[in-house]
């Protein structure tokens, strides 16, 4: 199985949501908008899910 990559830029819709696990894995929900070309378009909306250390990146940064 392969792993897919998405670059996203966007504006943060809501703080992330963090959850840590007891294996110290922790993961980050939150939603992005994404603008399209044309400024009359409305906004993209995408529900992220971040594992690992990316998730620690978004809980301090975003």
């Amino acid at each position: 199985m392969g792993v897919n990559s998405v670059t996203l830029v966007g504006r943060a819709g809501r703080d992330p949501e963090v959850r840590y696990f007891e294996s110290g894995s922790m993961v980050a929900n939150l939603t992005m908008a994404v603008n399209r070309r044309s400024r009359d378009d409305e906004p993209d909306w995408f529900n992220l899910e971040i594992w690992g250390k990316q998730a620690q990146v978004a809980a301090d940064y975003v």
